[in-house]
């Protein structure tokens, strides 16, 4: 072909059309390829980057709640710890749910890890990836150094040992407990997520040049073939033209797809342009946006419609602003959209509409909501906890200051009995038991009442909105029935009753955990008077509270300063008239209140838990004593010692071994020991106690029952008892004389003593016509004022001495 053919070909056919359609197709394959695809991922990465920052900032601000709760003192920091420990566990998010948090501390020893219980507690300071990078050692240094920050690393699936994967995590430092959180994303996820579009844009561009390809070789063949056809080659030329104005509409497609939603609305509401990550987010397609200019609004939940209003002409300024609101999606579904948009102007200004870009945030509202219920509720009951049951009190006594004849009611109820259903049939068992009782108390409550546990087996409930305070006793009284009723779990069944303390409206000048305060308190005096009662709080309650408690710290502190002494009442012999044993008895010589009785000081003991520490120091000061007269004398060789065991006592799991260890640090024999245990102590926990005893029995200790007679024990329990004495009580013989249905007591109680081959001590002998009658009923051993009064270790001491000179123990004190 000729040059001058050449120039007319080129004239004539759509060269000039299609060249520089061919060279734009090739510009934007090159710039998708090249600049908008990694542009993409760079997006697509920050995104991620983001999502981590924010969802570690949320996890951050429940965290600081819990040590918020600490400083306070409404929580222990170690409790403060595990449950912050245990809200980060359970936080997941992501696809699939498949991503996580985890804790270290700033030493890299590992705190907390979902997914690797086997690096808790380790130091990961060496921890190497495969290209020797220590990767928690980077961790804590950029979280240290910067206060936050990422880090690239490898990392080897634990259920996957051959799997290793480039990881890049966001780690944040807490410095209020040292703790360094972080979370990851695996970069091949968001490679996966490039490559879908990648391969998608590939296919449509080859789709569009294989078209453009067959187009030309069909216009040019055409063209070569004869100059008669340029009518049909004009034809073929704009459709081409279309082809690649169709062409050019998916290439701007392309080039603007993001991961997020992006759109541009006109100013008169019409949607100029719509990425197709709408119908992923909405469920509508960006031809449904177009055809329905209303449509964004009408998604918006009814509820959210003025603040989306509101937004509008806001974002509509050259600053923008942001919003947060819910959607109603094609198929029902409520979802989270987060909202950037500002105004777009033209030459000169004019307005061009608004710009937005949307973003779902449904997994990050939801988390949020979540770490809110769990911030409020108990774990194990779904109950409201601590701290929103003293907002609710609050928000009641802030009604009741604005309105006349509004009434309400705080009790405070304790489960009777608990702690010997969770130790004798397990946490699990006890567990149950709580919950049962929440879905309880949760039945018989108006919807308008709140019910709180409060911690261990104590539970609270908020009467709210009384017609009157006979209204609320009422409602006690119909829930202590419920909670009497057994609990059934498969083959186990156990009764357990509650008791209230009730604190009735109206309430003045007080806080709201000082209400609780008083309705613990009037709990206790329930208990007791009985248990499975309930008490109304008075102020003469409050005042008895602050007395207990003021007893109590002048105790602990007694202890410490030595204003504890041990006094020493003779155990009396009936038939020689002598000194047998002496009973160990704990008195209290008070710095500024002088000798307190132990009916006053012991039941707080008790009450308190000091009774361990103190029957430990009262066990051992006897024992000593014990020693140092047989150093003195030889008249106490055989004479044994008796000291009293608290029912708390046998709470402790090596009350044998404390025993043991008493023993054998004063050098005595286990014989010359003799234990004093009251039927209460033995019919908390039988079992248990009994295990102690016969360890006990076997290294030679013996044992006596206290009070014998006001318990409730049987028999076949009492000949498994490895006892060598019955004390009878005193309240028996103060009345043996007056009252012959005590006489009978005492006859049948030394008759079954006898029967059982065991000794008979008669407590609190006053009067000689109690000896006589003890006398001529076989009764072997008495104690009581009729002989002696409890007397100090020097007095003790000098009654041992006159045991040879009389030839007895020197009879009744004069």
């Amino acid at each position: 072909m000729s040059h001058e053919k050449l120039k007319t070909l080129f004239r004539f056919t759509p060269f000039r059309v299609l060249l520089p359609s061919a060279l734009m197709l090739l510009l934007f394959a090159g710039s998708i390829f090249l600049y908008i695809l990694p542009n993409m991922e760079h997006e697509l990465m920050e995104s991620r980057k983001r999502n981590s920052v924010e969802l570690t900032a949320a996890v951050l601000s429940t965290v600081n709640h819990f040590h918020a709760l600490s400083q306070r003192g409404e929580i222990t920091e170690a409790y403060a710890k595990r449950l912050a420990r245990e809200f980060i566990r359970s936080m997941r998010y992501g696809p699939e749910n498949k991503d996580y948090f985890w804790v270290t501390d700033t030493d890299a020893r590992m705190v907390m890890h979902p997914y690797r219980p086997d690096l808790i507690d380790r130091d990961l300071s060496e921890f190497r990836d495969k290209e020797g990078t220590r990767v928690f050692t980077e961790f804590v240094r950029v979280a240290l150094e910067r206060g936050e920050g990422f880090v690239n690393y490898y990392w080897q699936w634990n259920d996957e040992p051959g799997r290793i994967e480039a990881k890049l995590s966001y780690v944040r430092e807490f410095k209020p407990w040292g703790w360094v959180i972080g979370t990851g994303l695996y970069v091949a996820d968001v490679k996966e997520d490039i490559a879908v579009y990648r391969n998608r844009a590939a296919a449509i561009l080859v789709g569009i040049l294989l078209v453009i390809f067959l187009l030309s070789f069909y216009i040019l063949r055409q063209a070569a073939m004869s100059e008669q056809k340029r009518a049909r080659v004009q034809t073929q030329r704009e459709r081409l033209v279309r082809v690649l104005q169709e062409s050019e509409e998916r290439y701007r497609t392309i080039a603007d797809f993001t991961y997020g939603w992006e759109a541009w609305v006109d100013v008169d509401g019409s949607m100029l342009y719509c990425s197709p990550a709408c119908e992923r987010m909405t469920g509508y397609p960006p031809e449904k946006f177009f055809d329905t200019p209303g449509l964004l609004r009408s998604i918006v939940i009814e509820d959210d419609r003025d603040a989306w209003d509101a937004y509008l002409v806001v974002a509509n300024s050259d600053h923008g602003d942001s919003l947060d609101f819910r959607i109603r999606t094609a198929d029902n579904k409520t979802r989270w959209i987060g909202a950037a948009g500002r105004s777009v102007s033209g030459i000169g200004g004019k307005p061009l509409g608004l710009r937005f870009s949307f973003r779902d945030i449904t997994d990050h509202k939801l988390m949020e909501e979540q770490l809110r219920h769990q911030a409020l509720h108990d774990p194990l009951t779904n109950l409201a906890n601590r701290t929103l049951c003293l907002d609710r009190i609050n928000q009641a006594m802030r009604r009741a200051a604005r309105r006349d004849n509004y009434f309400f009611a705080v009790v405070f109820l304790d489960l009777d009995r608990f702690k010997v259903i969770n130790d004798s049939l397990g946490h699990r068992f006890g567990d149950m038991v709580l919950t049962e009782t929440a879905i309880r108390l949760t039945a018989e409550m108006r919807g308008l009442d709140t019910v709180a546990r409060f911690g261990g087996d104590e539970f609270v409930l908020l009467l709210d909105e009384l017609s009157s305070p006979g209204e609320a006793i009422r409602i006690i009284k119909r829930v202590r029935k419920r909670l009497s009723e057994p609990f059934r779990f498969q083959e186990n069944e156990v009764q357990t009753t509650a008791s209230f303390g009730l604190v009735l409206s109206p309430i003045a000048n007080s806080r709201p955990a000082e209400v609780l305060q008083h309705a613990n308190i009037a709990m206790h005096r329930a208990k007791e008077a009985g248990r499975n009662r309930f008490k109304v709080f008075t102020d003469r309650m409050l005042e008895t509270a602050v007395d207990q408690l003021t007893m109590e710290n002048d105790m602990r502190q007694g202890l410490v300063n030595g204003e504890f002494y041990v006094a020493f009442q003779p155990i009396m012999e009936i038939g020689g008239n002598e000194v047998i044993g002496f009973e160990a008895l704990a008195r209290w010589n008070h710095p500024d209140r002088g000798n307190i009785p132990p009916s006053e000081f012991i039941p707080m003991a008790e009450e308190t838990g000091l009774i361990i520490s103190l029957g430990e120091w009262v066990l051992r000061e006897a024992l000593k004593t014990l020693t140092e007269w047989r150093r003195q004398t030889n008249n106490a060789r055989d004479v044994y010692m008796s000291v009293n065991l608290s029912s708390k006592q046998f709470t402790r799991y090596d009350l044998d071994k404390m025993v043991l260890r008493a023993l054998n640090d004063s050098g005595l024999d286990p014989s010359s020991l003799k234990l004093e245990i009251t039927e209460s102590a033995i019919m908390d926990n039988p079992e248990a106690a009994i295990r102690i005893l016969r360890r006990l029995r076997k290294a030679g200790v013996r044992f006596s029952i206290d009070d014998f007679g006001k318990g409730y024990s049987s028999l076949s329990q009492l000949q498994q008892l490895p006892v060598d004495t019955l004390k009878v009580d005193r309240s028996f013989i103060s009345r043996m004389r007056t009252d012959p249905e005590n006489m009978e007591i005492v006859k049948a109680v030394i008759a079954l003593a006898h029967s059982l081959d065991l000794d008979v001590v008669a407590e609190g002998v006053e009067e000689g016509e109690q000896l006589r009658s003890l006398i001529d009923l076989e009764c072997e051993c008495v104690q009581g004022f009729y002989f002696h009064k409890p007397m100090s270790m020097e007095a003790a001491l000098k009654l041992l001495r006159l045991r040879s000179e009389k030839g007895g123990s020197g009879g009744r004190e004069a």
